[in-house]
């Protein structure tokens, strides 16, 4: 494994709860972009708030910038939870892939559709057509962490987070 152990996936896959199991079953430290990223925004303002006022390239500039800082600051190997969407932050991917292995973690797009939507619409979905929108997302963004992913682990359904980062981890594991 080159240094940094980065888990990606589309929105509410589990990255970052795996991301501090399996950073505790390896002594790792860990962080979670979407929090780094949460932390530089003003008082009071959310990141979906932030996206859906400045849009997504300013996002994804907050990603990039918050990804060099943690690294510029990291003095070990890590875990890192990726935010579901850096997979279209082609800067930050590049970033991702020269500095550590990028595990994709798939899930069923049904599963993840119930996830996203019990916090309400998000705002890169289609506030009419949620469930188009997000197959059409869900369609595109798989095709391309599977692409890009070192390592793609298929997450059954039903499975919970300790089972599924064992898994991750016995995959790892297989590919050492």
């Amino acid at each position: 494994m080159r240094s940094h152990l980065y888990l990606s996936g589309i929105k509410h896959s589990g990255k970052t709860t795996m991301a501090a199991l399996i950073a505790g079953q390896l002594a790792l430290a860990w962080a979670d972009l979407d929090n780094l990223v949460a932390a530089q925004l003003a008082p009071g303002e959310t990141v979906r708030s932030f996206y859906r006022e400045r849009g997504q390239d300013a996002f994804q500039a907050l990603e990039r910038e918050a990804l060099e800082r943690l690294l510029a600051s990291a003095t070990e190997r890590m875990v890192i939870a990726l935010g579901g969407g850096a997979c279209d932050n082609d800067t930050l991917m590049e970033r991702v892939k020269g500095s550590g292995t990028l595990v994709y973690l798939k899930v069923n797009e049904e599963v993840l559709l119930t996830r996203i939507l019990r916090g309400g619409i998000p705002p890169f979905l289609d506030q009419d057509d949620p469930a188009g929108s997000f197959h059409i997302l869900y369609k595109r963004r798989d095709e391309r962490y599977s692409k890009m992913c070192d390592l793609l682990v298929e997450l059954p359904d039903g499975l919970d987070a300790r089972g599924s980062s064992d898994l991750v981890l016995s995959r790892l594991a297989e590919e050492a």
